[in-house]
């Protein structure tokens, strides 16, 4: 009789330590940063429902900063490591977050202007094209070096097989892991590239490509199962 393939993921790092709780307390302020009205308390009606125009970007933000946080988390749940490589990919991490937090907030806030044909307030301006494109560009930099962050996460993690004594099925779910973030890796490069690229008139579609994300996770998750 074939033995049944165990589909458990032994958890190595339960307890919270120092540095998953390090991340975490910089991710909470991360969060803060994204506050609907950063300046001042609005002290009129129309500058209150100003402020809660914002808040489908304020939602739409934080909820990419929390899955961020939250796949971090399962990572150190996961593999519980706590050496150089790890704290330097972490650190890294908290830097390029803290960075992308302004980037993910104006975005957020020109889809949603642009979605609602303008009802959403965005309180970026530009005056020409180029501003748009480098926005983009600078907003797709950052995701792509998120992405390659945890590609390079679950890649270290899958060269301490041996160490953490991963069973076939936990090697087969590090890779998958692996290959899900190569995959938002290649539509962040993409997105720099149609930035550059597209015409004038069809430049949002630099950031529409992101929607892509869904399908292909989705079903690359399907065909990995």
């Amino acid at each position: 009789m074939t033995r049944p393939i165990d589909t458990t993921f032994r958890l190595r790092g339960e307890s919270m330590d120092r540095l998953e709780t390090f991340v975490a307390a910089s991710f909470a302020f991360a969060v803060t940063m994204l506050i609907i009205s950063i300046d001042d308390i609005p002290t009129n009606f129309t500058e209150f429902l100003q402020a809660v125009k914002l808040v489908p970007s304020f939602a739409a933000s934080f909820a990419i900063i929390a899955w961020i946080w939250a796949s971090h988390a399962a990572w150190c749940r996961k593999y519980g490591l706590e050496d150089a490589p790890t704290i330097l990919l972490s650190c890294t991490l908290v830097f390029v977050v803290l960075i992308y937090i302004f980037p993910l907030r104006i975005m957020m806030q020109g889809l949603f202007a642009a979605l609602s044909d303008g009802y959403l307030p965005s309180e970026m301006k530009y005056d020409n094209i180029f501003e748009v494109r480098f926005m983009f560009v600078f907003y797709s930099v950052g995701f792509w070096a998120l992405s390659a962050n945890f590609f390079a996460l679950f890649a270290y993690a899958n060269r301490q097989k041996e160490r953490l004594n991963l069973t076939c099925f936990e090697q087969y779910q590090t890779q998958t892991e692996q290959q899900s973030w190569a995959i938002v890796n290649l539509i962040a490069l993409s997105s720099i590239v149609l930035s550059i690229y597209l015409p004038s008139h069809l430049i949002g579609w630099a950031g529409y490509v992101y929607f892509l994300l869904f399908p292909i996770l989705i079903a690359h998750g399907m065909l990995r199962k």
